[in-house]
């Protein structure tokens, strides 16, 4: 596998990979972890609608509280972050737990 940010991938995979997927990290994952995280289809839109944005990056993220949160950022074509002080970043997650209902991947919902 190549380390270059290929813009044109193919990420699709079918819905049993994305289930033992799901499921092989939910087994380690302790009463109240962190298990996934929602965000609004606007989200997606306002950070790909960004001159230059090819794809999005998501950053693993931690509160001051020390409770984990998703951040994504816009890449470029050739994966860099687009992260001048004028672009858009996304965070303001719907976090499973507590926000579970529909999660159907996973096996704790």
């Amino acid at each position: 596998m190549s380390d270059a940010f290929d813009p044109t991938r193919d990420h699709r995979i079918t819905r049993e990979e994305a289930a033992t997927l799901v499921q092989a990290f939910q087994s380690g994952a302790e009463a109240g972890d962190h298990l996934a995280s929602a965000f609004n289809r606007s989200a997606f839109e306002q950070l790909l609608v960004q001159p230059g944005a090819a794809g999005i990056r998501i950053y693993r993220g931690q509160h001051a509280d020390g409770s984990p949160t998703m951040v994504m950022v816009a890449v470029d074509a050739v994966g860099t972050d687009l992260d001048e002080p004028t672009c858009i970043f996304v965070q303001n997650t719907h976090d499973c737990p507590p926000y579970c209902a529909g999660s159907r991947l996973s096996n704790k919902s």
